[in-house]
């Protein structure tokens, strides 16, 4: 996941709806708060099987922002889906009419990202190090033994 992430401009966790936020979850979103990705969007997946209710993706979303305010990301969005019908996957959904945003795919294509790099510096041809705010910051017990990352605790 880290190779990938690395030059991301956004990223996507998923949920499950029925199961919440899990510590995979939080794994995955604290990476990509590392990685400084400056874009997370949380995916509430399986709506359909908790009959779409509001109250549950608002206990997901109480949940997770309470996490997310230890991290490091200046735009997160969340967006119900259930993907076995495509429900505010492609389209907005008739089953969550409680929810105002857009679908998954809509906000993926329009949200903002051109601000997020330095592209005035890009055609020099001149190798540089990334900017210090894409630079991956060293953590007290993460190491890489073998080619692999890996936090140990202490």
């Amino acid at each position: 996941m880290v190779t990938g992430a690395s030059t991301a401009d956004l990223a996507v966790v998923l949920i499950d709806a029925r199961k919440g936020v899990l510590e995979q979850s939080r794994r995955h979103a604290f990476i990509a708060s590392l990685l400084r990705i400056p874009h997370l969007v949380l995916a509430v997946n399986k709506m359909d099987l908790v009959d779409w209710s509001e109250e549950r993706f608002d206990e997901i979303v109480e949940e997770f922002r309470q996490f997310a305010m230890k991290l490091d990301v200046p735009d997160l969005t969340f967006i119900p889906i259930s993907a076995l019908q495509g429900d505010n996957v492609v389209s907005r959904s008739a089953n969550m009419g409680w929810y105002e945003g857009s679908s998954l795919l809509h906000h993926l294509e329009s949200v903002h990202i051109a601000s997020d790099r330095n592209l005035i510096d890009a055609g020099s041809g001149a190798v540089r190090d990334p900017p210090a705010e894409r630079r991956v910051p060293r953590l007290p017990g993460l190491r890489r033994p073998g080619g692999r990352w890996r936090l140990q605790a202490r």
